[in-house]
């Protein structure tokens, strides 16, 4: 039979018998083999996520503290270019365009920053915003060292007040990571992690 001994091979009787094929038992991991990793996997994590956390404090407020560093430089150099009073506010809601009129430590929320035409450091609705600054993170606070109403910058550049300004932008879930915005009488901005002197 020919044709059986090309399909099969010659073999006795001219048939080769057929092998069963080869099954290979996959294995899988044992219990204790899983319970290893995990605690491993627990261990790591347990020292990896408070460093994670604490490079994510950091960075937000780096970039809080740049961000409001910013637009103090910002306003400055708007007063100057427009030869006008330049005034920076807080609204009175996440959403408002009108000015606060209580003094506060607290700016954490909503900012304004208009070219105060009338010099009364109350936004007119016909005088034009320059930038509008929303709240800052709900992990962030910042604060000035002393209440304030609002900030002004007269047209030569200088802080319309009697001393100079420290801001503070920190993480409030920990204090490991405080950076200061200083502004001094000149209108100079500073950023730091020391205090304001």
């Amino acid at each position: 039979m020919p044709l059986a001994g090309r399909a099969y091979g010659a073999g006795v009787g001219g048939m080769r018998a057929l092998r069963p094929r080869t099954i290979r038992l996959l294995r899988g991991f044992t219990l204790i083999e899983l319970m290893v990793v995990v605690t491993l996997v627990a261990i790591t994590m347990s020292f990896a996520v408070p460093s994670f956390q604490g490079f994510l404090d950091r960075a937000r407020t780096d970039a809080a503290a740049a961000e409001l560093a910013g637009l103090l430089s910002l306003a400055r150099s708007e007063a100057i270019r427009r030869n006008a009073p330049v005034t920076i506010c807080r609204a009175t809601a996440a959403n408002s365009t009108t000015c606060a009129q209580d003094a506060l430590a607290d700016w954490s929320g909503r900012w304004i920053l208009f070219q105060d035409t009338d010099n009364d450091q109350v936004r007119a609705p016909a005088e034009e915003i320059i930038r509008v600054h929303e709240a800052v993170n709900a992990g962030l606070a910042v604060s000035l060292a002393a209440p304030v109403r609002s900030i002004q910058i007269t047209s030569r550049g200088y802080l319309f007040a009697d001393s100079a300004l420290a801001f503070q932008v920190a993480a409030s879930s920990s204090d490991r990571r405080n950076l200061n915005v200083c502004v001094s009488r000149a209108g100079r901005v500073d950023q730091r992690t020391a205090a304001c002197g």
